[in-house]
């Protein structure tokens, strides 16, 4: 094989003359030190680096043999924690620079991180909201616990006991925070590989000697953290959640028991959880029949579906679809109370299943407008939220010329309406078949964001199967 003499820069890389074969082996023939290669590959590239090898990282062909295949694995979870570490630093350094430069340019000066967690989770391709808690997160990680990112970095422990180390000290002076994440990596004992609950244990027994809590914390603790909450789980279900200080929850334990105990007494075939279910049903609407619900539904089907008894769903915005079966049985309502069911239905037209627009010369959005939009977005506008809706809001502010219309409106969560009035942070309409706003962030990243798709935006054969 012709060789010819190479010269090497002060990182050690080897240049050689055109017309070379510079294949990874006639590299590896020549000396060249392939993991220092990489290494510098990525020092100069920065971000384009990281990607190129993400992007050979996904041809990396498959082990075969069990061995292999799991030193494969355990190699995934060290890139991943490696990964998260720094992503974790990164996140932070964008904070320090965008917030000394808005302080140094007089801009939201009380507040000049306004934003910057939003930023954060949609690169990370979350909820803007979760991008403040990502920032705090990291923050305390880099600057109060740097074994435990330079465990990360090493792939000693992983993200999720990253984040639990994180959890459990974060309500403890800095210094505290220092002295167990020493205390975590000294060579005395093994804090890792136990599993969450011990590591957990092991984290809030020295923070008990640290900072002892007083009972009179926990029970002000207590108070202040209750809430109830209802989500839907399925298309049948929906779910109650939620944490109650104990006097609460003792007392609501107390009567449903009691309530449950009475009825299954006199007879009852139901059983407690279902007894428990239709009390507290009625107790908080004073409806005791399951089947005697008074409802207002908005519900989104196309002609066909309704007319010529196609088979294409229709949607309940916020709940998801339902079978045209069922939804022509909701907009016939019940034989013997009709109106019992109110249906306000919705037309899409064909093809785009976009609805009708609507427009308003009012600076609010009210009314049919207001319900129009409501239907249409179904959920938070801005990507990777889908929040629920608790703001309409203008996609092009008002004070910047935005009209009050269909199209220059958007449903928001309370978040994400106050995250758009960041500094830089700009949003317009794309014109498209479904309505699509694109958000652009403090940092000039542009995201897309199309109302989801409604009855009537898929082609469907002219002649379906009746029922």
């Amino acid at each position: 094989m012709e060789t010819t003499s190479g010269s090497r820069d002060s990182g050690g890389i080897a240049h050689y003359a055109t017309g070379e074969d510079t294949s990874y082996a006639a590299l590896l023939d020549r000396g060249l030190d392939m993991g220092l290669l990489i290494s510098e590959y990525v020092v100069r590239t920065g971000i384009q680096g990281i990607r190129t090898l993400t992007r050979a990282l996904s041809l990396a062909p498959a082990e075969v043999h069990a061995h292999e295949s799991v030193e494969a694995i355990n190699a995934y979870e060290c890139l991943k924690s490696t990964a998260s570490a720094k992503q974790a630093e990164q996140a932070c350094t964008l904070e320090d620079a965008l917030t000394t430069e808005r302080i140094a340019n007089g801009i939201r000066e009380k507040h000049p991180a306004w934003g910057i967690g939003a930023d954060v989770a949609l690169a990370r391709h979350e909820s803007p909201r979760t991008g403040v808690q990502f920032l705090n997160y990291s923050r305390i990680l880099t600057v109060d616990l740097p074994y435990a990112t330079q465990g990360l970095k090493d792939g000693t422990i992983t993200e999720d006991e990253a984040q639990l180390i994180v959890r459990e000290v974060r309500n403890l002076r800095g210094e505290n925070r220092n002295l167990i994440d020493q205390m975590l990596f000294c060579e005395t004992h093994n804090a890792f590989g136990g599993g969450g609950a011990i590591l957990r244990e092991m984290i809030r027994g020295w923070a008990a000697i640290l900072e002892p809590v007083t009972e009179t914390d926990l029970e002000e603790k207590a108070m202040k953290g209750r809430y109830v909450d209802l989500y839907q789980i399925d298309a049948h279900r929906m779910k109650i959640t939620g944490l109650l200080p104990l006097e609460y929850g003792v007392a609501l334990c107390q009567v449903l028991a009691r309530e449950s105990g009475h009825a299954q007494a006199a007879g009852d075939t139901r059983n407690r959880g279902q007894i428990a279910a239709d009390f507290l049903m009625g107790s908080l609407t004073g409806i005791r029949e399951s089947n005697g619900v008074p409802l207002q539904i908005s519900l989104i089907m196309t002609d066909r579906t309704l007319i010529q008894g196609h088979q294409e769903p229709a949607l309940i915005p916020g709940y998801g679809f339902i079978s045209a079966k069922k939804a022509r049985n909701l907009f016939n309502g019940k034989p013997e109370n009709p109106l019992d069911t109110w249906i306000r239905r919705l037309y899409t037209a064909p093809g785009t299943g976009d609805l009708v627009a609507m427009d308003s010369k009012a600076r609010l959005f009210k009314g049919s407008l207001k319900r129009f939009i409501t239907l249409r977005d179904q959920h938070c506008r801005t990507p990777y939220c889908n929040g629920r809706i608790e703001h309409l809001d203008h996609v092009v502010q008002v004070r910047r010329g935005g009209s009050t219309t269909a199209e220059n409106s958007s449903s928001r969560c309370k978040w994400c309406n106050a995250t758009k009035e960041a500094p830089d942070w700009e949003e317009c309409t794309v014109s498209g078949d479904r309505h699509t706003i694109r958000v652009t962030t403090s940092s000039g990243h542009s995201y897309s964001s199309t109302a989801p798709p409604l009855p009537g935006t898929h082609s469907l054969p002219q002649h379906p199967q009746m029922e």
